[in-house]
Formats: structure tokens, C-alpha cells, sequence
């Protein structure tokens, strides 16, 4: 089959979670036969361009800039409509005529591509709340958990404007703002099905209203031998225990909360933190600040080296603040054999308590601490959760199960062609 994948940023310029899983999914894809394309916008180029990415081709569109004449309502308008990378999927339609089209995100790409893609069949995958919440990850300014869309959408996008706005302008705010949720709902009756990560995902999504039956739970695949292959140049665990965060540091991801746990640890326990210091510079310098001795920072790490900075760790720790739909680095991890304590919230709350892992209260400093040095004193008990990991879904497994749905879909469609 012919088919276009659709994200909103793409490797290597772009590594987070959706874009990897994309190109693994991508790659096995092609690994079984059918034809694939990724389509993303690149601010970087003026026309169309392909390329070749490892098996699978690469379709480059033009993107308007954010800001224009408009200003502020300019930019916010962008995050879901891109007339000029409208034109350019127009044109990768026309030119590659794909069977199927398995949308991964639209977010400052244009939510309105899933209209576009006329008559076939369209998937969706639901790597996050952004089709209900314009930020994305169901958290207000302080991070608390937000329950979904209400009146408090206009207070939380003042208080995030990256320009001051004064409160007497949420009304004005409010009116954008619901626009936007009622545009992303039409455009989502032109999905056939929705894939869901996880069941607390599809369950969120449920509760607001959108119909179960065209749900279909697929946890998202591992590229394993990706991650299993060895490179070189970081180091193994040191002696004692060593401590890691893997991912971005962000003030949402809760890495705060795990400096903060780290301290007054044993002086042979270490902790290192992996992942882009240069998108959130003030909160990196707070980390540094805050961080006593034992803490690294070690940079970020290509998709390809994720397995070995996953070697150099005894347990990973995952304290997000935020309702995280899936979080893939837990699967990394225990592909690696390596155990995590992560927040209780969200689908991190598949880690079983005491068996695989252990579980905190996100942002409880002194919970997360105690469980620290517990690890630390009893070397044991990480070897105990780590004989006990679930097994990893691989992503060959779920191009097989997404292959045949999207067979069936292509199929029905042929039926009814020639009823």
C-alpha cells in the first residue's frame, strides 16, 4: 500500500517521542512492503523537497512564519492552520496518491490536512490531549492537572502569552479560543479511526465526547534493534547506584522535583540527567543551581544512542508533573532491562508498584527521596523489578496489526466502490 505519514516536525532537526516512534514506524513499514512517505512542514525550505531518510522518503513542505501582520492572533491561528503547507500537502496528494493517510500530529502544521485528504481512508493517532488543550499536556500554568476544555482555556493562554497580556483581555482571548475547539471537532469527523496508545488516553478522549467504536488501543511499538545496538563513548553505571533521567528538560517533565529528591543521597549514588539543555535555558540554570554533588548533566543523545545512554543507568526516573498519554522511554527502558520510578499519573500508572517499579506522587519531593534511598541501600530491589518488566511491544508487531487495519480499511472502501 501506499502510505503518508503526517507529523509536525520530523528527525534528525527534531528528536521527542512522536518523532521517533514515526520513523520507526516508517521504517517498518517499508520493511513490509508497502510504500511510505512522512510529510512535515520545515520552515527552512521555500518549495517542496524529497528526500531519501534511511528506507522511506521524506516529504519537506513550505511553511508560513507564525508571526505576520496579525501578530499574537497570527501566531496562535498557525498552531492549526498553515495555508501554504495546505498547498503543499494538496500537492503530495496529487504526486504520491497515497491509499492511506495516518496523521501522528498537525500541530503548527494545519488540523485541516485531515479534510484534505478527501475520500481516503484517515488515521489518527492520539500522542497527546492537543486536540482538546492547545498546549497539549492538560496542565495549567503551575503545572497542576487540568481536566479538559472549560472556561479557564482563555485564562490559561493569557497567562502563557510570550508577550504580557492584561486580564482584561481574556474575554477578548476567549472568543479565539473556542473557535479553535470547534474547528479541531469538525475537522476530526473526517478521521475513520482513531489509534490510541493507551487505554487511559482513549479513555480521556471518551470522556469528552468522542465515540469509543472508532478508538482502536495499539500501545506504541519499540524499534528494538535500534535500541539494542551498541555504540560507544558513554560510560557504564558507576560503582553504587546510578540514577537517570532521560528526556526533556522541561519545567512540565518535573526534572525539579528529582534534583531536588537527589540530594542528601548517598555519596556513591549518582544521577545523570539526559536531554537537550538549550529549549527551557532559565529552568536548566535553576536544575544547575539547585543540583548538589552526583548530578550530570550529560547533553542530549540522537535516537540512535538512546539505548546506550540507557545502559549507563541503573534506574530511570520519570517525575512528570503532567498526564503523559503513553511515554515511550518507559518502554526504552524496560527494553533495556531497566527498571523506573516514575510519577503516579496518567498512563505511568502501567508501571506495577513494588513488582516492576515504583510509583510517587507527582511533585512529592519527599516520597520520591524515600524511594531513592531505599534503591541506594538495597542494590537488590533494582535487580528484583528489572527480572520482573513487562515485555516491550516492537514496532514490526504494530506495523503488522496497523498493516492489516489499514488493509481492511482500503478494502471496505473497494466494496463500496462497486456496490
Amino acid at each position: 500500500m501506499r502510505i503518508a505519514l503526517v507529523v509536525h516536525q520530523y528527525l534528525p532537526e527534531h528528536v521527542g517521542g512522536t518523532e521517533v516512534y514515526t520513523h520507526s514506524l516508517a521504517e517498518a513499514l517499508t520493511r513490509q512492503g508497502h510504500s511510505v512517505t512522512v510529510f512535515f512542514p520545515d520552515a527552512a525550505v521555500n518549495d517542496d523537497s524529497q528526500e531519501t531518510i534511511d528506507a522511506h522518503m521524506a516529504w519537506r513542505a513550505p511553511a508560513s512564519p507564525p508571526f505576520g501582520p496579525l501578530g499574537p492572533l497570527g501566531q496562535f491561528w498557525r498552531t492549526f492552520r498553515n495555508p501554504e503547507t495546505e498547498r503543499s500537502y494538496r500537492r503530495m496528494l496529487a504526486q504520491i496518491d497515497p491509499e492511506i493517510v495516518h496523521v501522528q500530529h498537525v500541530q503548527n502544521t494545519s488540523v485541516r490536512l485531515l479534510a484534505l485528504s478527501g475520500a481516503r481512508a484517515v488515521f489518527l493517532t492520539l500522542h497527546d490531549y492537543w486536540y482538546r488543550c492547545a498546549q497539549g499536556q492538560l496542565d495549567y500554568v503551575d503545572h497542576s492537572v487540568c481536566q479538559g476544555p472549560s472556561g479557564a482555556c482563555a485564562e490559561c493562554a493569557r497567562a502563557r502569552s510570550s508577550r504580557p497580556l492584561p486580564v482584561a483581555l481574556r474575554p477578548a482571548i476567549a472568543l479565539p479560543m473556542a473557535y479553535r475547539n470547534a474547528y479541531i471537532t469538525w475537522m476530526l469527523t473526517f478521521v475513520e479511526r482513531f489509534i490510541a496508545p493507551s487505554h487511559h488516553v482513549r479513555d480521556q478522549y471518551v470522556r469528552w465526547g468522542m465515540d469509543a467504536g472508532r478508538i482502536t488501543v495499539l500501545p506504541n511499538g519499540v524499534d528494538l534493534e535500534r535500541l539494542r545496538s551498541h555504540g560507544a563513548g558513554i560510560s557504564e553505571p558507576s560503582a553504587g547506584i546510578t540514577f537517570g533521567y532521560l528526556g526533556a528538560l522541561a519545567p512540565s517533565k518535573g526534572v525539579q522535583t528529582l534534583v531536588d529528591a537527589f540530594q542528601e543521597m548517598p555519596s556513591k549514588a549518582r544521577l545523570r540527567l539526559i536531554g537537550d539543555e538549550e529549549a527551557f535555558p532559565a529552568y536548566v540554570r535553576e536544575l544547575r543551581e539547585r543540583a548538589r554533588s552526583g548530578v550530570s548533566f550529560c547533553g542530549p543523545v540522537p535516537s540512535n544512542r538512546v539505548g546506550d545512554a540507557l545502559r549507563s543507568i541503573d534506574c530511570l526516573i520519570v517525575p512528570s508533573l503532567v498526564s503523559e498519554t503513553y511515554s515511550m522511554v518507559v518502554d526504552e527502558a524496560h527494553a533495556m532491562g531497566v527498571p523506573v520510578v516514575a510519577s503516579r499519573i496518567g498512563a505511568l500508572t502501567r508501571i506495577r508498584d513494588g513488582i516492576d517499579g515504583r510509583l510517587f506522587d507527582p511533585g512529592n519531593v519527599t516520597e520520591l527521596r524515600r524511594i531513592l534511598r531505599e534503591l541506594a541501600s538495597q542494590p537488590d530491589l533494582c535487580r528484583r523489578y528489572a527480572s520482573a518488566l513487562p515485555r516491550v511491544p516492537d514496532v514490526n508487531e504494530q506495523a503488522e496489526k496497523l498493516g492489516a487495519l489499514y488493509a481492511e480499511s482500503v478494502a471496505a472502501r473497494k466494496t463500496v466502490g462497486r456496490a
